[in-house]
């Protein structure tokens, strides 16, 4: 008895120093992406003052934008995992060509969008065929301006990868914000006070952007930790981005395609609805970011963990994120249950968007704990380097939202909520399929206990 009360407690100070450990790891990234979401909270805000028009028009360029960001993911995660590895096998030369190699990759995908997005932006917002042509018109002035910062943000979500997987998360947190308070303060003056309307929300996101890099530049230059070996690109290395990196590449690729399809079902209901799926999504995002910075953390520590051949650590990391990332799904279903109506007024003001809103939140809210499960074991499986697992498994059930979306809201009464309903759907099931997976691989690959 005494033998076994002694290992348990042995053990519970593992799991405590772990939970510590992650929770320090996560905190800055979460900052950081809360920031990231002040951004488009911001922008949300300030261009929500000029109308639901604006805010179609803001939020349909949008998509494209977020798709360039996916394709930015091949050399952004999988720089990221590698590194980590590296740092934990302690190979600083090996981290370092990982991340020459990934400014390589970077500056080429950057290239390739910021040329497509600026030869061809009529046709991109074309695709979504609305009807009003002033939202057609602002939405391509502010998709051909944001053309000028993508190489900018490329380079800084690079940045954060490398940053990040050394576990100097703080300078990432520091970067983004100083690129939010630029963002925040110019927001209004160029909206507003200068009248450049969704101009002006691009143009300072430029701006913004452009300083955090700066502060990245001079953080680089003081570290001793962060390396960049040789000039030109190790081709075995980019290999190795491209091959960890791709399958999440293709995921957030898709999951973009998949949100372009369904906001050109949602246009059916007209401007407000797509106004309304926008800002439900960055809503939404406050839980998303706070447990994909738990997230995040546990991919780090995995892959370190990993990088350094201790295996029987990546148990207790999973236990440590869940249980965190549980806490916050619960907190947040039990707000978009209570108070969805007062949570949307804060960014429109016509009723009937309002309404939408408060509908959307309360059948997401459905699906807050099982988005939790599945994110924290897609974690896990990236910081192993088996990326191609959550990627699968999140291609399938979210390609399966436009087949439900189309039959959900035009043939049963549900109309625009069965929109809503078939996302939250195949949350609750990539979560369940996920969590299930990452079980039966700990069991197969002698992890320890689940």
């Amino acid at each position: 008895m005494i033998k076994f009360l002694s290992q348990f407690l042995q053990r519970e100070q593992k799991y405590s120093k772990v939970g510590k450990e992650l929770f320090l790891l996560a905190i800055p990234i979460i900052g950081s992406y809360l920031l990231h979401t002040a951004y488009n909270l911001t922008d949300m805000i300030w261009v929500g003052t000029m109308g639901s028009n604006a805010v179609a028009a803001v939020g349909s360029a949008g998509f494209f934008l977020h798709l360039g960001w996916a394709m930015a993911s091949i050399i952004t995660v999988g720089a990221n995992i590698k590194i980590a590895h590296a740092v934990g096998a302690k190979d600083s030369k090996l981290a370092g060509r990982f991340a020459t190699s990934g400014l390589w990759g970077i500056a080429l995908i950057a290239a390739i969008f910021s040329a497509i997005f600026w030869v061809f932006p009529e046709q991109f917002i074309g695709f979504f065929q609305m009807k009003s042509p002033e939202v057609n018109q602002m939405a391509i002035s502010y998709l051909v301006i944001s053309t000028f910062g993508v190489v900018i943000s490329y380079i800084n979500l690079l940045f954060i990868s490398i940053f990040n997987a050394h576990s100097k998360t703080k300078i990432s947190f520091k970067a983004s914000l100083i690129g939010a308070l630029v963002n925040i303060t110019l927001d209004p003056l160029l909206i507003i006070v200068f009248s450049l309307g969704v101009e002006g929300a691009a143009y300072a996101t430029i701006i913004a952007r452009s300083c955090s890099l700066v502060f990245f530049f001079f953080a680089y230059k003081k570290s001793e930790a962060i390396n960049f070996r040789g000039f030109l690109p190790n081709i075995q290395k980019l290999k190795n981005v491209f091959a960890v990196g791709t399958p999440a590449a293709i995921q957030r690729v898709s999951f973009s395609v998949i949100y372009i399809f369904l906001a050109r079902i949602i246009a059916e209901w007209g401007p407000n609805a797509i106004a309304v799926q926008k800002i439900g999504v960055q809503i939404e995002s406050i839980t998303f970011m706070i447990v994909g910075g738990f997230m995040q953390a546990v991919t780090i520590m995995v892959g370190q963990s990993y990088g350094a051949k201790n295996i029987t650590e990546v148990p207790r990391i999973y236990r440590a994120g869940l249980r965190m990332s549980l806490t916050v799904g619960f907190i947040t279903t039990i707000l978009f249950l209570v108070i969805p109506q007062t949570l949307f007024s804060i960014f429109v003001p016509e009723a009937e968007s309002i309404q939408m809103g408060k509908e959307y939140l309360m059948i997401l809210a459905v699906s807050q704990l099982f988005m939790c499960l599945e994110m924290i074991s897609a974690g896990v499986f990236n910081g192993l380097g088996k990326t191609k697992i959550p990627a699968t498994v999140s291609v399938i059930f979210t390609s399966l939202r436009l087949p439900g979306a189309y039959i959900l809201g035009f043939y049963t009464f549900l109309s625009l909520n069965g929109v809503w309903w078939s996302i939250t759907g195949s949350s609750i099931l990539k979560g369940v399929m996920l969590f299930f997976l990452l079980r039966s691989y700990f069991k197969n690959n002698t992890f320890g206990k689940f």
